[in-house]
């Protein structure tokens, strides 16, 4: 009977997470027993295929302390005697290293960050990659983000896109829905994302186009500081959040532009569902962008941290209609490449390859 353990922080919304709902089921299918443990309580966001167990290590110990979870994590482990664990998320994936210290498990890690743009104490990132070298295979979504790792670890590292989760019939859906005059963005409301330079830049956007509306779908403890930034700035009539919505491709066809903004990213699945949807798409140039994205052919990139060239490219796409079509016609042909058959067996094969 074959056996996976998959570990993350959670099942709530979040890119990692929704990869995870949608590889629920064909692991499910791959592997006989598949157990989802989650170190962090939260409430469920995705479906997750009935057949997968779930388990969430502070309800079993009633504790969040740190120790406790790691100790109940390494017994379980031993007793469940996995063919295989699968870690998602760098914080976890060293709780999970560190766990099983002295036991014989294949672990596969997955990143799901770029690694590159985070800034850590050398020491601290010299413990990190040292502990790395436990795992068996390091799993990335990118080329770009591949080659943060060197020597033992690059030649352990391998790389999956991430699928993208919209129905065929959606594909290219934007191109012909009416248009309304909106901006669209979804990502989750931490500094990462950078909406405070999204919302600086269409308050000057709007003082030329004052009938367009912002629209910042996702959750996160910066809603609170954007409203009243937005307020700040003369468009909080202007700037809405909504919250997170599970099925926001269908939220955002009628927009004439999605920007993501962030200062990294892994790769992520709000803009390629956003690409493949026909949408023009401005993206800072962080992984996965600037993996997909070839700057005014199917998307247009920015750098990291430019307001100026953000408030130019909205102006660019509200003015220049035949340049947004042809953007969201190039970026809707992604789909052939990350659909979720396509994506899902890359992953099944791969797991398949380690046992």
């Amino acid at each position: 009977m074959s056996k996976l353990i998959v570990s993350m922080a959670t099942l709530s919304s979040g890119g990692a997470e929704r990869v995870l709902s949608i590889l629920s089921k064909p692991l499910a299918e791959k592997f006989d027993v598949v157990i989802y443990v989650m170190w962090v309580y939260a409430p469920v966001f995705y479906k997750i295929d009935s057949r997968v167990h779930q388990i969430i290590i502070p309800i079993e110990i009633g504790s969040n302390n740190e120790f406790k979870r790691m100790l109940w994590f390494r017994h379980f482990v031993k007793n469940e005697k996995p063919d295989l664990i699968l870690s998602f998320m760098e914080p976890w994936n060293i709780r999970v290293l560190l766990s099983t210290i002295g036991n014989r498990n294949k672990i596969v890690v997955a990143e799901r960050n770029d690694p590159r743009s985070v800034n850590k104490y050398w020491l601290v990132s010299l413990f990190e990659k040292l502990v790395y070298l436990r795992a068996n295979k390091i799993l990335v979504q990118t080329e770009t983000i591949r080659k943060f790792f060197k020597g033992r670890l690059f030649s352990r590292t391998s790389v999956i896109f991430n699928p993208v989760n919209i129905s065929e019939e959606l594909v290219g859906r934007a191109l012909t829905t009416p248009k309304r005059k909106r901006i669209v963005s979804v990502a989750r409301l931490t500094s990462q994302k950078k909406h405070d330079m999204l919302i600086r830049a269409f308050a000057r956007f709007n003082q030329t186009h004052p009938d367009y509306t912002l629209t910042i779908y996702g959750n996160g403890p910066q809603q609170k500081e954007l409203q009243d930034l937005a307020v700040k700035l003369r468009v909080g009539d202007k700037v809405k959040m909504p919250g997170a919505i599970k099925a926001v491709h269908h939220e955002i066809l009628n927009a004439e532009m999605f920007c993501l903004v962030s200062l990294r990213e892994g790769m992520s699945n709000a803009m390629i569902e956003a690409m493949c949807l026909g949408l023009p798409c401005i993206c800072t140039k962080v992984s996965g962008a600037i993996d997909l994205i070839e700057h005014n052919k199917n998307g247009i990139l920015i750098d990291i941290d430019d307001e100026n060239a953000l408030y130019e490219q909205m102006c660019r796409l509200a003015t220049d209609r035949q340049l947004s079509e042809k953007l969201g016609k190039e970026a809707s042909r992604l789909y052939g490449e990350l659909r979720i058959d396509v994506i899902s067996k890359q992953w099944t094969n791969y797991l398949n390859s380690l046992l």
